[in-house]
């Protein structure tokens, strides 16, 4: 049968994979990838939190509004440092390294954003590194030095080594280099863009007008604000993490003479509360300018968003600050995306989603191949409520930083659906001067304690689960390349 050329064209081109058929191939989206320090979910109000009316992020909402919002994301290890390096690897600490703070990320390790520029793509990023390692794999890059300073911050510029001071506020600053670079593109490729912000992280500074606000506003408190750790682990007990405790080196703020640690922790929390809030919302504003240059520039249509934190954070939950903790609120991360097109707005996904699968997604999205070494998997058909394959229905945690900052044990971990087994093993692995501790478990019960002020590990009602969810736990840690035999000292601890 002969046909003609046109009908042969068509032919060929539809059996080709997608990356032959070059001149069928749909136009590759921008990426604006917007990444927030310790901005848990409590103070989002879209998350519909206690905090929802004050908290006011009417702009973060706007991608809730307009696209899907995860309400089971969560981060692999809260800390800045190495959430950051999974972030840019799709891995877990102890395979790319980074298991602590002030730890450098090997630059000769390929990144998401190396991915990215070896598939065309336009590459920056600008605001808080916090690793030790030069940016790699970025076209053009200004990084706070270490953590940054909210007012006048110094930035390393890419090339060279040299700081460069900009007069301003950061969280302004920052948005304003992402839209330049926007703004200053090559047109005829897509971009990657990194915008990762200082805010919201210690010392919970802003600017006016938001400096000014809730002078005259109560705060409710969470309910476990007073906790005194009466049903809870030793690794609990013995954290400084305790809003009493916290140092004006950290956070300045005022203190009652003579008070007992209740009077102490509340009238730390109603100073700390309010200035988080208001450091969130200079973040907030920032993000309605990102999302109104966008559609001022005529990108909306071509350019998927996201935005996300490192990390969750205790705002006054068991009396803490900070994070660390597996508990919920520094585990649990915010997690929206608005796409051009093809998701349906304003959906709620509540997969297990775990901060090693944000980067094979984000390639996803671009149509990059996803390297065999990222651990995490793409979730881009759930976020899309395609049919595609099962999911993991539970979450591997590991925090390294055994005593090393605010008296927290060393732990691992896993959440399921309904559960939470954490193991604190006491262990300072390839840390030097810190004494080991005890080791002990928790368990919780999320279905009828979700604040988490009841470990369970001991009632006999749950002696049946126990086993189950060590082996889960097991069986995740091999999946994952973490396991207890890789550690003889941790060995040693599960013979005990």
């Amino acid at each position: 049968m002969r046909i003609n050329r046109r009908e042969f064209c068509k032919f060929a081109l539809s059996a080709l994979p997608l990356s032959a058929a070059c001149h069928t191939r749909p136009k590759r989206p921008n990426i604006l990838f917007i990444l927030a320090d310790d901005h848990t979910r409590t103070a989002i109000s879209c998350y519909n939190g206690p905090l929802a009316r004050l908290a006011d992020t009417a702009n973060i909402d706007r991608l809730a509004d307009g696209g899907v919002k995860l309400t089971h994301a969560f981060c692999t290890n809260s800390i800045c440092s190495p959430s950051r390096a999974t972030l840019l690897t799709g891995q877990y600490s102890h395979v790319h390294g980074v298991r602590c703070l002030g730890q450098s990320l090997d630059p000769g390790r390929i990144t998401l954003p190396v991915l990215f520029q070896k598939a065309g793509y336009q590459t920056a990023v600008f605001g808080k590194w916090h690793l030790r390692s030069r940016p790699q794999g970025f076209d053009d890059c200004k990084v706070l030095k270490v953590q940054g300073r909210y007012r006048d911050p110094q930035f390393l510029v890419k090339g060279g080594g040299q700081m460069e001071t900009l007069s301003g506020w950061s969280t302004d600053i920052i948005t304003e280099l992402s839209m330049d670079y926007i703004r200053n593109r090559d047109r005829s490729r897509p971009f990657l863009v990194l915008c990762h912000f200082k805010a919201t992280h210690d010392p919970w500074d802003s600017r006016e007008p938001y400096k000014s606000m809730y002078r005259d506003e109560v705060f409710p408190e969470p309910a476990n604000l007073y906790d005194n750790y009466a049903n809870r682990s030793q690794a609990a007990r013995r954290a400084t993490l305790k809003l009493e405790m916290i140092n004006q080196s950290t956070y300045p703020h005022s203190r009652l003479e003579n008070a007992d640690w209740r009077e102490q922790r509340g009238h730390i929390y109603r100073q700390y509360i309010k200035d988080f809030i208001r450091c969130g919302r200079v973040l907030d504003e920032n993000v309605g300018r990102l999302l109104d240059f966008l559609k001022n520039q005529d990108l909306e249509d071509d350019t998927v968003v996201i935005y996300t934190a490192d990390q969750g954070h205790f705002l006054g939950e068991h009396g803490f600050f900070s994070k660390r903790f597996m508990y919920e609120e520094a585990m649990g991360i915010p997690f929206l995306i608005r796409f051009p097109e093809g998701a349906e707005s304003g959906r709620e996904n509540d997969d297990m989603i775990a901060n090693i699968d944000i980067a094979p997604t984000l390639l996803d999205i671009a149509g990059i191949e996803i390297p065999h070494w990222m651990q995490g998997r793409s979730f881009l058909n759930r976020l899309k409520a395609e049919p595609g394959t099962e999911w993991l229905q539970a979450v591997y945690y590991h925090y390294w930083q055994h005593l090393l900052h605010r008296d927290v044990a060393a732990h691992y971990g896993i959440r399921t659906r309904n559960r939470k087994l954490i193991f604190y093993y006491g262990l300072p692995l390839g840390q030097t001067d810190y004494p080991p501790t005890e080791p002990e478990w928790e368990m919780f019960d999320l279905q009828k304690d979700p604040a988490e002020m009841r470990n369970v590990y001991d009632d006999p009602a749950y002696e049946d689960e126990i086993p189950q969810l060590k082996n889960e736990l097991a069986a995740l840690q091999k999946r994952f390349g973490d396991t207890v035999s890789a550690y003889p000292e941790l060995a040693r601890v599960h013979e005990k």
